[in-house]
């Protein structure tokens, strides 16, 4: 058997937000940017975010200042379609549990250590201990546009994650259908 890697995968431009707000408060990040704090999110997406499409890079082997391309937007999906089982942060509920399936642990037996494990990882209901609270970047304000226009190749790995979600979807279950008889 190949081995898969298990990925959760955000909307890039929320990415980016949730890292703006986060790096305002983290004072235990290295990377922890308390000036940031008194900027509005447009301002730090114009003058200050140096990331773009990072995710392609990553996926196809690229270094972070090289340029990302339609040519490794294709080996990033490649990549993705070959070596990962995907999940969504937007649906992190049905992303677990599709990487319990996969990884055959069953939500039913499983020891109460995985349970804890997971409790403190995912809070109850909607507590997440793993959350930092902030304000929605809305699709179409113009810092959105700034960070959407920096990151289209992201986004459109992002949209070729969301098909890839939803045809993992029909195998992982028919699998599940399969170990439970």
């Amino acid at each position: 058997h190949k081995g898969r890697i298990l990925g959760l995968f955000r909307h890039p431009v929320d990415r980016l937000a949730s890292k703006f707000y986060y790096l305002q408060k983290a004072d235990w990040e290295q990377s922890y940017r308390p000036e940031w704090a008194d900027m509005s999110i447009l301002e730090w997406a114009e003058k200050h975010n140096k990331e773009s499409n990072v995710m392609v890079k990553k996926l196809a082997g690229l270094k972070f200042h090289d340029i990302a391309t339609e040519a490794a937007l294709r080996v990033a999906m490649r990549t993705l379609e070959k070596r990962f089982v995907v999940g969504l942060t937007d649906n992190m509920k049905e992303s677990i549990r599709r990487f319990n399936i996969v990884m055959n642990i069953d939500g039913k037996t499983q020891r109460s250590q995985i349970r804890t494990c997971m409790r403190k990882f995912f809070g109850h209901g909607t507590l997440k201990t793993n959350s930092n609270p902030h304000p929605k970047l809305e699709p179409g304000s113009p810092a959105w546009d700034v960070l959407a226009q920096d990151n289209a190749l992201d986004i459109q790995l992002y949209e070729f994650i969301l098909v890839l979600f939803d045809q993992q979807g029909e195998v992982i279950n028919s699998y599940a259908r399969g170990i439970s008889q």
